[in-house]
C-alpha cells in the first residue's frame, strides 16, 4: 500500500518556453516578441502589451491600466490615451530597471519595434536579478 502511494505519475512534457521570475517578470526572448509581432500583424504586440503592463504593476506604482488600450479603438482620443499610456509605461519601466523614460518614451513615439525590444530586454535583466 505504501508503495502504491510513493509512486509518481509520469511527468508531462513541458513545452512552455517563457520561464517567470520571483518577482513576476517573465523572461521572453526580445527578438521572438518582435518577429510574432509582424507574423500576427501586430496581435501579438498587443498581447506582449498587456501582459508586461500587468507585470509592471505588480512590481512598480506607475505602470498604466491594461484597459486604456480599448481606448485606442475611440478616434481621437485613442491618440492622446495612447501617449500617455507610453508615457506611464515608460516611467514603470525607468521606476524598475532605471532605463531612460524619455528616452523609452521617444522611442515608442519613433520606432516602436525598437523600444518592445528594448523593453522586453531591460525586463528580462530585471527577471534574471
Amino acid at each position: 500500500m505504501a508503495d502504491e502511494q510513493t509512486e509518481a505519475a509520469p511527468a508531462e512534457p513541458q513545452t512552455e518556453v517563457v520561464h517567470e521570475a520571483a518577482g513576476g517578470i517573465k523572461r521572453r526572448n526580445p527578438f521572438l516578441v518582435f518577429l510574432f509581432t509582424l507574423i500576427t500583424l501586430g496581435i501579438y504586440g498587443i498581447y506582449w502589451l498587456v501582459s508586461t503592463t500587468r507585470e509592471l504593476q505588480r512590481t512598480t506604482q506607475s505602470a498604466p491600466k491594461p484597459w486604456w488600450l480599448w481606448l485606442l479603438l475611440i478616434p481621437l482620443v485613442g491618440y492622446v490615451v495612447g501617449i500617455v499610456y507610453y508615457w506611464k509605461y515608460s516611467k514603470a519601466l525607468e521606476e524598475l530597471s532605471g532605463f531612460s523614460a524619455i528616452g523609452m518614451f521617444v522611442l515608442w513615439i519613433l520606432l516602436s519595434p525598437v523600444a518592445m525590444i528594448l523593453a522586453q530586454i531591460e525586463l528580462n535583466m530585471h527577471a534574471s536579478a
